[in-house]
């Protein structure tokens, strides 16, 4: 009888550990907490002549996360991808990452990462998941949207999860300089100061040669 009840009790723990682990993702899902998934900065600003520049997908406030991906739309006349680059987060807690090759298309660039093996846990917090590469193209303001955005645990059960979009803004080279304190001249201010200055170093030579004369004549 009691070798029995063990070999029950062998059966129904691999059931009673599941049935726990998807009560405590029920419960977590109730609760309404979520992970937020974002870009870092939330505003860039760029010269339309600068060189190419980085934005992070990070996440925060996560549970045991096991894979992701996401796809970040954006304004193609504004600014272009260039690459997209894992981060460290994901793996952070031993697990192994693999990473299936970057989507991209015209304002759109994506990427999915799983993690394999049943052990060690995903890892909990905040942390980086990718580094993305853009370039500019020409002026103007472009959103970073999550058009697609997934968390899964290592077992594959979604996690909840939300996300917040972010803006590019690039600037003409003129422009760019005046707001960051450039030296352009501002005429509009000093040109009618330099033309009474003109006028008056004009009126003394004139003076100054009629009294020369007048002194020569007496």
């Amino acid at each position: 009888m009691t070798k029995t009840l063990a070999g029950y009790g062998r059966l129904l723990l691999p059931a009673a550990l599941a049935a726990a682990a998807m009560f405590s993702l029920a419960a977590l899902r109730a609760s309404g907490q979520e992970a937020t998934v974002h870009v870092e900065p939330p505003s860039t600003e760029v010269a339309a002549d600068s060189q190419p520049f980085t934005a992070s997908v990070v996440v925060e406030g996560v549970t045991n996360l096991g894979a992701f991906q996401f796809d970040l739309t954006y304004d193609p006349a504004i600014i272009r991808f260039v690459e997209v680059q894992e981060g460290p987060f994901l793996g952070s807690s031993g697990r192994e990452v693999k990473c299936i090759p970057p989507r991209s298309g015209e304002g759109s660039a994506g990427l999915t990462c799983v993690t394999l093996g049943a052990t060690p846990d995903g890892p909990n917090g905040s942390g980086v998941l990718t580094t993305i590469t853009f370039e500019p193209v020409a002026p103007g303001s472009s959103p970073l949207h999550f058009a697609r955005l997934t968390l899964t645990d290592p077992p594959g059960q979604a996690l909840p999860s939300g996300a917040q979009d972010a803006t590019v803004k690039v600037a003409g080279a003129e422009s760019a300089a005046t707001e960051s304190g450039g030296e352009g001249f501002a005429w509009g201010l000093w040109g009618p100061v330099i033309g009474i200055g003109a006028l008056a170093l004009g009126a003394a030579a004139v003076s100054g040669a009629w009294w020369v004369r007048r002194s020569r004549g007496m």
